[in-house]
């Protein structure tokens, strides 16, 4: 299934400079035009508007504070940039505003790859670990005030034991908050199965999704509509659609969308009822160039 036509006044392609940006984690403003970029290579942050195709720097990489790599981000009702640090073991929190650092949270878990963010309505906010069998909190309390201070990152949820099991590779990957507050999905990129974590039981099991695998790096939620973000499923260039259930234990695979302008598509932020989607091209020895985010209107439709 493709996506449909972009809307006349926002651009369909944006484009990030540099030949090694190697781009993974996107993050919306709501509350401006701006969207941000990070970059696995140098952790550098590209800001954008989406009302212009160009983006530029907007901190550069290999800093003082430790970024030199950027994943899984996210903006949250503070206007704080929330940045998982892969294997850095660090989670960087910066003023959208002024672009100083607020906070510096760090795991005492070695070789952990911090990968993606998401934030609760309280201000919570979770963190995956791909390497170790982990999901991490940020309470919302913490993130309050700041000068750039280390602090140390905490572990929620212990997934040992659980039937989340990791091997080799990248585990637990994307993570999305459920409208009721009341659930974590997460994705495992390994065996390509959701789950669903209630966050009062710290419990965790498999979301029925009739059979189907998703390999999903990053997620959204909008309502009871998650979006998986996947350079693994179908041609390894989808967006795909679920419907989930009212208790998000159950879900239908509405669509694979693909659009030729994905390439390696990584992670994904809502800019109205539009998806922003970033070509991270992971691993890819001659990758497309210049390096983008592209715009999608996935529409519901049979599977690609």
């Amino acid at each position: 299934m493709a996506a449909t036509a972009t809307p006349a006044d926002r651009p369909g392609v944006y484009v990030l400079a540099g030949d090694d940006a190697y781009p993974e984690g996107i993050a919306r403003d709501p509350r401006t035009p701006y969207f941000y970029v990070g970059s696995v290579t140098d952790g550098r942050i590209y800001r954008g508007d989406v009302r212009s195709p160009r983006t530029s720097v907007w901190l550069p990489g290999n800093a003082a504070d430790g970024r030199t790599t950027a994943g899984g981000m996210k903006v949250d009702a503070a206007g704080r940039l929330i940045v998982a640090g892969g294997a850095t073991g660090f989670v960087w929190v910066y003023d959208t505003r002024t672009g100083a650092l607020l906070h510096r949270f760090a795991t005492a878990t070695p070789n952990s790859m911090l990968n993606d963010v998401a934030v609760a309505g309280n201000g919570d906010v979770y963190v995956t670990d791909s390497f170790q069998p982990t999901i991490y909190r940020i309470g919302a309390a913490e993130l309050r005030g700041g000068n750039g201070a280390t602090a140390p990152l905490r572990a929620f949820l212990d997934l040992r034991g659980t039937g989340i099991v990791y091997t080799e590779g990248f585990n637990l990957n994307g993570i999305a908050v459920t409208p009721d507050q009341r659930h974590l999905v997460v994705a495992d990129y390994n065996d390509g199965v959701l789950h669903r974590v209630d966050l009062r039981r710290r419990t965790v099991r498999p979301i029925d999704l009739g059979g189907a695998l998703v390999r999903g790096d990053g997620l959204l939620l909008r309502g009871r509509t998650l979006y998986a973000v996947s350079n693994a499923d179908g041609d390894g260039n989808t967006v795909n659609v679920i419907r989930l259930d009212a208790g998000s234990g159950r879900g239908r695979l509405l669509a694979r969308v693909t659009d030729p302008r994905l390439h390696g598509p990584s992670t994904a932020a809502f800019d109205g009822r539009d998806l922003l989607v970033v070509n991270f091209q992971y691993g890819a020895e001659s990758p497309v160039l210049p390096y983008t985010v592209v715009r999608l209107t996935p529409d519901r439709g049979r599977l690609g």
